[in-house]
């Protein structure tokens, strides 16, 4: 299947539930390698949404970034290449059918084939996968949790990471940054079990043309907002950086949406606390030899 086959049949589908429905029975009179086809081509179109400047246009909303894309597809092809050129129209999707479209290909090929669904699309529809896109990032988030007693939630490592992607996507705060001189901040974030946050570990170092700064934090309360949190305990590591770096003073924190509920994860490093002489066992934070080597 050709990329404009796709279209035809992406054109023909309509707002209405049953229409994918029957877009799902059409393209199961296709054989296998047409069905992989057309689950390859949505991947690619999703795929080349996934930039700083649509998730910008969508970031404040509160909306599912993957559905708001998949909805910007199904509205058809000339609404797509408009979005795509321009992505604050991104937002007119908000809420609009168009995540049915991500289960057509299984289900047609399941119909078809009666049998199991394996194909990996060539390309990754997550959030941030578009590398070529992201890659201009100058905020470059990494996450880890040390593995003892109490692991980070999942939850909270997607809020750390999604009010990273925020500031990143913020043009007030990239002008900020733009004054580092830098052009990018690798910011690692390591969430720990038992720690006396008195005395958190932090590790700010310039490599080459980027700023490499580590920190711990503390696991959030089982009642604690984790957006407010997380968007907290970001900010307090950017004003540790301004200092360190004779920067002006922080740009206002934009707002952080709460995250929905398909939010993929994200993908974090874990490592264990190492053993400690017993006069420190009680200190169980990590030490700035272990934050600075925690990435790698």
């Amino acid at each position: 299947m050709d990329e404009q086959t796709f279209w035809e049949l992406v054109d023909r589908t309509g707002p209405d539930p049953a229409d994918f429905e029957r877009l799902a029975d059409e393209l199961s009179d296709h054989g296998a390698t047409d069905i992989r086809d057309f689950a390859d081509h949505l991947a690619h179109a999703l795929h080349a949404l996934d930039t700083p400047a649509h998730y910008r246009a969508v970031a404040t909303s509160g909306a599912s970034f993957l559905r708001v894309r998949c909805a910007a597809v199904a509205a058809g092809n000339r609404a797509y290449e408009k979005v795509r050129s321009t992505p604050a129209t991104l937002a007119c999707y908000i809420g609009a059918p168009g995540a049915q479209l991500l289960p057509v290909a299984e289900r047609a090929y399941r119909t078809s084939t009666r049998a199991d669904w394996k194909h990996q699309t060539a390309v990754s529809t997550r959030t941030g996968a578009n590398d070529d896109a992201w890659g201009t990032s100058w905020l470059r988030p990494h996450m880890g949790t040390t593995t003892g007693e109490a692991h980070a939630p999942q939850d909270f490592m997607i809020a750390l990471r999604h009010v990273a992607l925020t500031l990143d996507a913020d043009p007030s705060w990239r002008s900020w940054w733009m004054q580092s001189g830098l052009t990018a901040c690798e910011l690692g974030i390591v969430a720990e079990g038992k720690l006396d946050h008195l005395r958190p570990s932090a590790d700010i170092r310039r490599c080459n043309d980027r700023l490499r700064a580590n920190f711990t934090c503390a696991l959030p309360n089982s009642d604690a907002d984790l957006s407010s949190r997380a968007a907290a305990e970001v900010r307090s590591m950017f004003e540790v950086i301004r200092q360190a770096m004779s920067l002006p003073g922080l740009p206002p924190t934009p707002p952080v949406p709460s995250l929905p509920a398909d939010v993929p994860a994200v993908a974090v490093t874990t490592k264990p606390l190492p053993q400690l002489p017993a006069e420190l066992e009680q200190q169980g934070y990590l030490t700035l030899t272990q934050i600075q080597e925690f990435f790698g």
